[in-house]
């Protein structure tokens, strides 16, 4: 793969994808790592104080990814270690009301940590010494941003299949680092850096795509299932190397694993279901590692409410299921009970797990290793998520002529056979009405 045009421009594109910060924060947060040839990033967040909307799903109730105002956190290159000390120990954000006065007239509040033992005086970013075990090396830079409300979260659209209802993300956090054998960030990383984040508190500079999920002629492409998604142990290389392919590729791709509830607890989960069960945890002071991970307590809502039946033997063939927004997409649980080999239910539940990508993140991640311009991409996205030429002209500030010239081009730069569904989409008389079947 070769990704074409700046890293900058890439990080802007992921903010006019449709949907909520959650589904595409990871791609921001890799494509920030390779950027910044940094060692390990991550973020942690707390959703706007609010009523929690509830919709349903033919397979049963929609989970809400943690509570109101509670701290959240995805830190994909911690070890488990560091994120259950960090749950333990009971530290939360400060509170949206003091982030707020906080950030009034700022664009971004910096806690940046300099080797050397230099720490700005931001009380409101103090990072406890588990916090920074989540992280690898001294050198940190820290920010915290106020994203703006995005379309998905004021309407409650699923756009890219995410739960409707789910609260706004109200703070956002994001910090990244350097292990103590690199070099330190430079003065115009650390700009960088901070002009970026900015990014999720400031509207794009174009408007966003549409809802690719309602366009029929969207090109398909198989999903990358991934059965041992990357874990703490696989930190993959920032050099742009095979290692950092391959990690931008897993991030966009689906991932699907299956655990055993008994008794109220987790008694076995394959590889991928276990990372799927880390990936977003919270503070829950002096308790077990699996009552601060957001997804461990959905599968339990599942196997109570699974369990809940007026006779002494669990009913055979019930089944419930639930979708959790996490960072990366949708997560489908869908919840049964075991059988003996006599045919009846056991008192074990079967969880099945299903993270599903948002079909924007994972088209635009194609699009990223095709030989086309940043803005080629963003041409290609409008027509294949059923814009017209006008609307896309629009969009693109560009005239008649020059989007005609940029067709000829992309057409020209396409890969005959790795790209013939983007070639197929892009094609006849309409560029991209009605142009692939499903």
């Amino acid at each position: 793969m070769r990704m074409q045009g700046d890293l900058r421009t890439c990080l802007r594109q992921l903010h006019q994808l449709p949907g909520s910060i959650l589904g595409y924060l990871p791609l921001w947060l890799e494509t920030l790592r390779r950027w910044l040839d940094a060692d390990g990033v991550a973020a942690l967040w707390c959703h706007l104080p609010g009523e929690m909307g509830d919709a349903g799903e033919a397979g049963g109730p929609v989970a809400d990814a943690g509570t109101t105002g509670a701290t959240c956190w995805y830190a994909p290159q911690a070890p488990v270690f560091a994120c259950e000390r960090l749950a333990a120990c009971g530290w939360t954000m400060p509170s949206m009301t003091e982030l707020q006065q906080s950030l009034a007239g700022a664009r971004v509040l910096r806690g940046h940590a300099r080797r050397g033992g230099h720490r700005p005086d931001v009380a409101m970013l103090r990072r406890p010494p588990a916090l920074d075990a989540c992280l690898p090396g001294s050198e940190v830079l820290d920010v915290c941003v106020l994203p703006m409300a995005r379309t998905a979260d004021v309407s409650g659209a699923c756009h890219d299949g995410t739960a409707a209802g789910t609260a706004p993300i109200g703070a956002l956090r994001l910090l990244v680092s350097r292990g103590d054998g690199r070099p330190a960030f430079t003065s115009r990383e650390i700009d960088a850096f901070e002009m970026a984040a900015g990014e999720f508190g400031t509207a794009p500079e174009r408007s966003p795509l549409p809802d690719l999920a309602s366009f029929p002629s969207l090109p398909f492409f198989p999903p990358l299932a991934l059965t041992v998604p990357a874990t703490a142990g696989h930190v993959p290389d920032a050099s742009g190397g095979a290692n950092a392919i391959d990690s931008v590729s897993a991030i966009c791709g689906d991932i699907s694993g299956m655990l055993v509830w008994h008794r109220r607890q987790p008694e076995w989960a394959d590889p991928a279901a276990l990372a799927l069960m880390r990936r977003v945890w919270q503070p829950v002071p002096g308790q077990a590692w699996t009552d601060a991970c957001v997804v461990v307590r959905a599968c339990q809502r599942l196997a109570d409410e699974l369990t809940r039946h007026p006779g002494s033997h669990p009913p055979q063939g019930a089944q419930v299921g639930a979708r959790v927004p996490v960072p990366g997409g949708t997560l489908h649980l869908h919840a049964t009970h075991l059988c003996g080999m006599g045919g009846s239910a056991t008192e074990r539940v079967r969880v099945a797990l299903h993270l599903a990508v948002p079909p924007a993140v994972r088209l635009l991640q194609r699009l990223w290793r095709t030989a086309l311009t940043p803005v080629q991409r963003e041409i290609a996205m409008r027509l294949l998520a059923g814009q017209s030429r006008a609307q896309t002209r629009e969009a693109c500030a560009i005239g008649a002529q020059t989007l005609k010239t940029h067709l000829s081009l992309m057409r020209a730069r396409l890969d005959p056979v790795r790209d013939a569904p983007l070639l197929l989409g892009l094609g006849g008389g309409a560029m991209g009405a009605n142009a692939h079947p499903r």
